[in-house]
């Protein structure tokens, strides 16, 4: 039987002969290390049968690694994140952390909305979020801590449409929204002091910064 450091070495070659690549799918033994079965699945030689059938024996660390993995078949990454759908009512919040700081977009898709602050502070640093998936989170959320992940994220909060989205939930805290006032365009400072939905204060005090503003002071 082949050594698992072995196997691996040769699962990192894009050349790797068919006939290798089917002595190791037939190799139970060496199926037995999960890193080899996640090499497996991933090669752009292995049957795409056989590769969704290894997609299911796979832990969610390295379902997480071929969602992320823009080598990987299109079939073969859906199917991950499929997997990874699955199990996430049943992961531990520590888990979806993890998970989300390194999934791929088909899960992000989910996690971006979990209204547990600390998965939504994983999705904020992930490679894959992009300013629409942090602007949907902002605007759907109920959670004041969720909006104020976002408020405190140097690179999104530094962007006016998500800015905008923040302003514009009533759940967001008054002094978060104090702090983002200044930074506010216009048409968030109008909405939100026209907004019945906006509380007297911060109508009252987007009516003040916008004259202020348009007094060019």
């Amino acid at each position: 039987m082949r050594k698992e450091g072995e196997c691996l070495e040769l699962l990192r070659r894009a050349d790797l002969p068919s006939e290798t690549l089917q002595e190791l799918l037939a190799d139970r033994g060496v199926r037995k290390f999960h890193a080899v079965r996640r090499a497996l699945a991933a090669h752009p030689k292995t049957p795409r049968g056989e590769a969704l059938t290894l997609v299911r024996t796979l832990f969610w660390r390295d379902l997480a690694e071929l969602s992320a993995d823009a080598r990987v078949h299109p079939a073969v990454r859906r199917a991950a994140d499929q997997d990874l759908l699955r199990r996430l009512p049943e992961m531990a919040v520590a888990e979806k952390v993890d998970l989300a700081r390194a999934a791929g977009p088909g899960t992000l898709l989910y996690l971006r909305l979990d209204p547990d602050p600390r998965v939504l502070a994983s999705v904020l640093d992930n490679r894959f979020t992009t300013e629409p998936d942090v602007i949907q989170a902002a605007a759907r959320t109920r959670e004041p801590a969720v909006l104020e992940r976002i408020a405190a994220h140097p690179r999104w909060i530094a962007r006016s449409a998500v800015r905008s989205a923040v302003l514009r939930n009533t759940v967001l805290p008054r002094a978060i929204a104090l702090g983002l006032l200044s930074r506010a365009t216009l048409e968030d400072l109008r909405g939100i002091r026209d907004s019945p939905s906006s509380s007297v204060f911060l109508r009252a005090c987007a009516e003040r910064v916008l004259a202020d503003r348009l007094a060019g002071v």
